[in-house]
């Protein structure tokens, strides 16, 4: 070989042409062809990433075992090539150099009319007789090119990537920024690629480097930023009902609703039309804070196994679920929280316990088959876009609905509300929604497309691995002593009821 002996002192593009080189040398030289050059460059490449990957490990084991180690040659490179593309060969070709004739194919000299009645048996050798010593010809095997792999396209070999869900992205792309890549884009970059393989994503830290906001806070890539939030809003009950996510770039939106509209009326020939005005309002939204602190232990935060990536993002997407909810539900309103429909007091609300009609509920607020009808009678006579209509409740009142019966014994809703359903409309459970030592719960019931969620920016992260936080129990946790780390992950949005006649809560309902 004529490499033999060179040292590896060249660039990477002198490399490739040597390779090409002697593997275009050694097709030649076993059937004539020189091979043409069309190859894919990205086989090339991984051919010789490959290759010195294989000699460094050689040259390793070999210091390792006492053995004197001169220069990187060609000759080694030669030879980690060959073994690779060996290895290439046999595992696409696992039937390679076994018999392929059928015993039954192939016989030369036989006619499919031989033996039939009306021939003349004697008149048949003369006819069809194969000349004696010679046996048929096996079917040509095409000649496999050791090196063709190389030159030549491998379209139906290149298998496919698996499609990895958005979450286990978001926790992949939180990973290679703050924990491999320390806050460095170009870094991230590096570990996306070399830990994951996944070059989409290295190519979106990339294009981060530029913009890398000095507070250290970090944007996760655009390319994953709609499928994360669209994941994380379609697990919260209010958007499973039907509310609607509206933009909010500069943090704050006035949104005009309409109070009172114009109403048509009747009149006679060459009468005046009465006039009607319609009155309108306003709805303000104003970017809040929602904020998750989600510690874990550094073993599964480097871990890169798919398993691992998608515990922490199921823990951290999780959270902020939860925070959307309780704040759509149970947000007090002002400068840090929205404002819920359980506690906006322009909403109707009824209280079971007060409601003086014992055929709906008594006085501990024990309801009866009747209520639901009532609370649902209620909403629609307001003229309601009944689209969108829904029940949100607890699964200890879920259960108390589903187990009231008739006098004879059958039960009432049990059959519909194992299709998710009550009086015709969804319903959906969130353990959000208390139940007291009491047995005393609540429930919603409305519109839930007149619930507006205004977005101000998309998920940002921060992960450190040497900070302290306190928990929800008040309890303070250094990561460095715990061997922790610690995820913020924030959000800035805002949630209000568009049209509050749209929506009544229930309190004080006794399920228990």
């Amino acid at each position: 070989m004529s490499l033999k002996g060179k040292s590896y002192k060249m660039g990477l593009q002198e490399l490739k042409e040597m390779i090409r080189s002697e593997v275009a040398s050694a097709i030649k030289s076993m059937d004539g062809e020189a091979p043409t050059q069309d190859s894919t460059v990205g086989d090339l490449e991984d051919v010789i990433a490959q290759a010195l990957e294989l000699v460094e490990e050689k040259r390793k084991s070999r210091k390792e075992a006492g053995e004197e180690v001169g220069e990187l040659t060609g000759e080694e490179i030669m030879e980690a090539v060959g073994e690779i593309l060996d290895a290439a060969k046999s595992s696409d070709d696992p039937e390679e150099g076994k018999a392929c004739d059928d015993p039954e194919e192939g016989k030369e000299g036989e006619d499919p009319e031989e033996g039939k009645e009306g021939d003349d048996p004697e008149e048949q050798p003369k006819k069809k007789a194969a000349p004696s010593g010679k046996k048929a010809a096996p079917a040509k095997v095409p000649t496999q090119k050791k090196y063709s792999d190389i030159f030549l396209s491998r379209g139906e070999k290149v298998k496919q990537k698996k499609a990895i869900p958005p979450q286990v992205q978001l926790a992949r792309a939180i990973k290679c920024y703050d924990v491999f890549g320390r806050h460095d884009p170009d870094a991230a970059a590096f570990y996306a690629s070399k830990k994951y393989d996944d070059n989409d994503m290295a190519r979106e830290f990339k294009a981060l480097a530029a913009t890398n906001p000095a507070s250290g806070g970090y944007l996760i890539p655009e390319v994953y930023l709609d499928q994360i939030i669209e994941m994380l809003y379609a697990k919260t009950v209010i958007f499973e009902l039907g509310a609607q996510k509206v933009p909010m770039p500069s943090g704050n939106l006035n949104i005009p609703k309409m109070t009172g509209g114009a109403r048509a009326t009747w009149g006679g020939e060459q009468r005046k039309i009465a006039k009607s005005q319609p009155s309108f309002g306003n709805i303000r939204l104003s970017s809040k804070r929602l904020e998750a602190i989600v510690p874990q232990t550094r073993e599964l935060l480097i871990s890169t196994s798919y398993s691992a990536d998608q515990i922490f993002a199921n823990d951290l997407t999780r959270r902020m679920e939860l925070g959307i909810d309780f704040g759509g539900m149970f947000g007090k309103g002002g400068e840090f929280q929205p404002l819920g429909i359980f506690a906006d007091k322009e909403i109707e609300h009824i209280d079971a316990k007060a409601i003086g009609n014992t055929d709906l509920a008594d006085a501990n607020g024990k309801i009866t088959a009747d209520f639901p009808v009532y609370i649902r009678s209620k909403v629609l006579a307001k003229n309601v876009d009944d689209q969108k209509l829904g029940w949100v409740f607890n699964s200890v009142l879920e259960g108390y609905l589903m187990n009231m019966k008739t006098t004879t014994g059958a039960y009432i809703y049990r059959d519909e509300m194992t299709a998710g359903k009550l009086l015709g409309f969804p319903y959906k459970v969130s353990n959000q929604i208390m139940t007291t030592d009491g047995g005393i719960t609540e429930m919603g019931f409305g519109n839930w497309s007149d619930l507006l969620l205004g977005e101000q920016m998309g998920l940002e992260t921060y992960t450190t691995l040497d900070g302290s936080w306190v928990d929800e129990e008040g309890v303070q946790h250094n990561a460095f002593e715990e061997n922790l780390a610690a995820t913020r992950a924030l959000m800035y949005v805002d949630i209000a009821a568009r049209h509050k006649e749209s929506f009544l809560h229930v309190k004080n309902i006794k399920a228990i």
